[in-house]
């Protein structure tokens, strides 16, 4: 393959720096979104090693972990199925590290949101007490 000339590597930052903005602009309105539903923040962008948590929350004994995906709409993946199992596996590893630091003794719960464009999807709620995030000390 033929290395990117200065133009092609310019226009692949621009369109990086897009879809990071794109992905805090998701992440900030699904903040909001929880904010109406009672959800309190525990932690945004949460750097744990060389993951990162995009939102952690809590409303009573529940702490959730969510995970904003982001696609223009028509994209060629779909943020409906933007989260693959190896990707599911490391969000559980950075959580556990996380709880290594934080103990939560109660639920906890994972949940997905995928943006399309203004468009939002609330994915099923997952009980991950028993993937062993807890017992993982």
């Amino acid at each position: 393959m033929k290395p990117l000339d200065k133009a092609q590597r310019e226009k692949a930052a621009a369109r990086g720096r897009k879809a990071r903005r794109a992905g805090i602009w998701a992440e900030r309105a699904t903040l909001w979104l929880l904010w109406l539903r009672g959800w309190d923040l525990v932690a945004w962008r949460q750097k744990v090693g060389r993951y990162e948590l995009d939102l952690l929350v809590t409303r009573g004994d529940d702490l959730r972990l969510i995970e904003v995906k982001a696609r223009r709409p028509g994209a060629w993946v779909n943020a409906d199925i933007a989260l693959l199992e190896d990707q599911r596996r490391r969000l559980q590893s950075a959580l556990r590290l996380w709880l290594d630091r934080v103990p939560w003794p109660r639920k906890i719960t994972f949940q997905r949101v995928s943006w399309s464009g203004f468009r939002c999807k609330f994915h099923p709620v997952e009980n991950w007490e028993g993937r062993g995030i807890k017992d993982s000390r």
